[in-house]
């Protein structure tokens, strides 16, 4: 009796060293998991990095978080932000700002492992970074730490006055904040701070090359990945940050005054309680700027702010990237092959209905970073940018429609980003094009391909903690192995087939050079490709140069 006693207390002993932690700010409790092959991982959730951002710290810079007494219980996740759905979750929060930090190796091991720092997507309005939405299992059979992180999304993250009393980008400025945390607290749970990959998806992988382009994330992580993302991505802009401001104002109160001050709408929108101003912002706020938003620009996105000492960003994205204003660190950046196959959900509606309208009206096509507001150039632009695609109708090639929508929110500014920041640092360009399984079924339409936005996250991570990879075909098994290898590849040694080669199946990856685009085509086999899109492009490129009006801020 006296021997079994003892027996559970060292393995008490054993249990609590490897799953406790201690950094300056106090003592984390986390808790064992395993990935499907068995091997086991430490997780820490809920790890606070910044003060909650309530009452007066509504709509300012995140600050860091204080020390705690006690040992913190970081063995599950049930706060996220508030996201604008018509779904309320009842984990949403303004009291968000917490981090989870998976780790392969025991804490207290004299191991440095290179480290992921996931940003996750939802337009910069929605998304969440805990285990049961972003499970790292996959990640964890690779000898990385990874890191992922909730940003204030929506307008708690993101409203903006266009000055200095509400400036914006507190997302942005919330990750930026969650990676000086990593920098200071990494190595505590056996990561190397010096080794920070920061990566996302969507509004995640174009959050990566705002990081990037941000002075104040200098030093902070020495390469990115962005997944369908990019800062010239029109959706990831909003010009008209200072009308959206004063109108939500104006809309929960009918009788605030447009003509008030910044300070005076601050103090207004700080006195009101967060999930009325949520439900304003995401669900009754005149549908007036939710217009086309993959297209024209999310209601809530960062922005360009003006001169002061906590700017997240001053320079507009597309001159700094062609300056090369940027931290000249190693990306890897690519697309889905159809990123907005989901438009033809309803295939017969689209091919139908949205086909015949947009061939009646061109000027659906102009993108407004075009800046063009005379109709006649608007319709001559219209014309240009359909002639790209097809010299018939869009009915007749409702697949070549598909194809812009992809294009014109991901295709066009992606490339030409990673085709522009190719001058400055190394770049690798990839297009997964696997049509597999596990994201589910999409629409066929002739003339466009299958693989549409996200698609490709299925094969990074585990869902609601379901690894259930060993019951899927064999191929999409091979894939997810594939792709979780060529990002960790690139984490480890910045070079995304450096390691595990007999897997990838091949045994180099051209960087992208400035005369030559080669690229990853990620299918069933893993292909060095060519010219990806390249007549479309150049026929943007063409468009632009020749119609569009300059300055440009996106692409």
């Amino acid at each position: 009796m006296i021997l079994t006693g003892f027996l559970c207390f060292f393995a008490t002993l054993i249990c609590v060293k490897g799953q406790q932690v201690t950094i300056p700010n106090g003592v984390i409790q986390g808790r064992q998991e395993y990935s499907q092959r068995g091997i086991s991982f430490f997780a820490f959730q809920q790890i606070p990095f910044a003060k909650p951002p309530i009452g007066p710290l509504r709509f300012k810079e995140p600050v860091p978080a204080e020390p705690w007494e006690g040992v913190l219980d970081a063995t599950k996740n049930d706060k996220m932000c508030f996201q604008q759905s018509n779904n309320t979750n009842p984990l949403e929060n303004e009291d968000c700002l917490y981090l989870n930090v998976y780790t392969p190796i025991e804490p207290s091991t004299n191991v440095s492992l290179p480290v992921m720092y996931y940003i996750y997507g939802g337009g910069f309005v929605n998304g969440v970074g805990n285990f049961d939405n972003v499970g790292p299992h996959y990640f964890m059979e690779h000898e990385i730490v990874v890191v992922t992180i909730n940003y204030r999304v929506g307008a708690f993250g993101f409203l903006s006055t266009g000055d200095t009393v509400i400036p914006g980008n507190y997302g942005l400025k919330d990750q930026q904040l969650g990676l000086k945390w990593v920098q200071e607290n990494i190595k505590y749970f056996g990561g190397d701070p010096s080794k920070v990959t920061i990566f996302g998806q969507s509004a995640g992988g174009a959050s990566v090359t705002f990081q990037i382009m941000s002075p104040k994330s200098q030093g902070l992580f020495r390469a990115g990945i962005s997944q369908s993302g990019s800062t010239l991505c029109p959706w990831a802009y909003q010009r008209h940050h200072k009308d959206i401001a004063y109108s939500l104002a104006g809309y929960l109160n009918p009788n605030f005054n447009p003509n008030t001050s910044s300070k005076e709408l601050l103090e207004y929108l700080q006195s009101v309680p967060a999930k009325t101003l949520n439900d304003a912002a995401s669900v009754d706020f005149p549908t007036i700027w939710y217009n086309n938003q993959i297209i024209q620009g999310f209601v809530f996105t960062p922005v360009i702010e003006p001169e002061h000492e906590n700017a997240f960003i001053t320079e507009r994205m597309y001159d700094a990237l062609e300056n090369g204003q940027m931290q000249k660190v190693p990306l890897m950046i690519g697309i889905c092959s159809e990123e907005m196959i989901w438009d033809a959900s309803d295939v017969d509606g689209f091919c139908t209905w949205t086909t015949r309208a947009v061939d009646n009206n061109v000027t659906l096509l102009v993108n407004d970073n075009m800046q063009l507001t005379d109709d006649d150039q608007r319709q001559n632009a219209g014309e240009a940018i359909k002639q790209i695609y097809t010299d018939s109708s869009f009915q007749e090639h409702p697949g070549k429609l598909i194809q812009f929508f992809s294009d014109t929110s991901f295709g066009r500014p992606i490339i030409h980003h990673a085709k522009v920041q190719s001058r400055f640092s190394d770049v690798y360009f990839y297009q997964f094009s696997y049509v597999g399984s596990m994201p589910g079924e999409h629409s066929y339409v002739p003339e466009a391909n299958r693989v549409a936005h996200g698609d490709d996250n299925s094969y990074l991570w585990v869902y609601y903690n379901n690894s259930n990879l060993n019951t899927m075909p064999e191929d999409d098994i091979l894939t997810s192995e594939r792709y979780v290898t060529l990002f960790t590849n690139f984490a480890k040694n910045l070079d995304p087939v450096s390691e595990k080669t007999d897997i990838l199946g091949i045994n180099k990856w051209p960087k992208l050079e400035s005369n030559e685009f080669q690229y990853l085509d990620i299918n069933t086999t893993l292909t060095i490709k060519k010219d990806l899109k390249k007549s479309v492009h150049d026929g943007w490129v063409q468009v632009y140069n020749t119609l569009a009006v300059k300055p440009f801020d996106t692409f």
